[in-house]
């Protein structure tokens, strides 16, 4: 019996470090990100702001890339994020460990005082000014993320047995891929499959149609790779 095959769609650098820990685990893999992510050049005082407000890995790479001060409290989404920060050399640096909606939760309990930065995509997921309202919340256009053709995927569809996703862009990204697919699709969040349901016309899980959309415990990679 052949090993599972599983598509790996997220952006790199992220998408190789992921491609290495499943190969360990005796998987075969195909690294063919969905989505490449395009950092920008805002020309900002970062020194003024007293917190950032870190959605994802990308964002908080987009700051570090052209920005060399690390004075800032660092709130990241989850633990991957906030590992991210440390190793970047914040010193003070929380995690909501979990999704966009547990930053909001957590920022809301705890507060935080001055003024925050939120280096965002230029197409979030999520409103954050409305949803932080009474903060003093300063989003800035840091990177955007664009499509790219997965051409080793599509060769590949037919054979891969699991597929990855881990927004709902790239879940959004998947869809046209699918077409005749037998696979198991493991999303990270309910709103990544949500977005995939919508763009497939599916609602909820549809083994007959080749497909089984399934959504991981909590919103981490560890989460995804225990339903393989």
């Amino acid at each position: 019996m052949n090993p599972p095959l599983i598509w790996v769609t997220r952006t790199e650098p992220q998408a190789s470090v992921t491609a290495q820990a499943l190969r360990a685990r005796g998987f075969e893999v195909v690294n063919d990100p969905l989505l490449e992510v395009e950092p920008l050049s805002p020309d900002i005082d970062v020194a003024r702001f007293a917190h950032i407000i870190a959605t994802s890995i990308n964002g908080l790479k987009a700051f570090t890339r052209q920005y060399a001060t690390r004075h800032q409290t660092v709130w990241a989404v989850g633990d991957a994020t906030a590992r991210e920060a440390r190793e970047a050399g914040f010193n003070t640096v929380h995690s909501a460990r979990g999704d966009v909606e547990d930053l909001i939760r957590l920022l809301k309990a705890e507060a935080p005082q001055g003024p925050l930065l939120y280096p965002q995509p230029e197409t979030p997921a999520r409103d954050l000014t409305a949803a932080l309202s009474g903060f003093d919340l300063h989003p800035v256009l840091f990177y955007r993320t664009v499509g790219r053709d997965a051409p080793d995927a599509r060769a590949q569809i037919a054979a891969i047995t699991h597929i990855l996703l881990y927004s709902p862009r790239g879940a959004q990204a998947c869809a046209p891929y699918l077409s005749g697919a037998t696979a198991r699709v493991l999303c990270i969040s309910e709103a990544t499959a949500q977005r995939l349901r919508e763009h497939l016309n599916f609602t909820g899980n549809l083994p007959s149609a080749g497909l089984n959309i399934e959504v991981a415990a909590s919103p981490d990679e560890e989460a995804l790779f225990a339903r393989l």
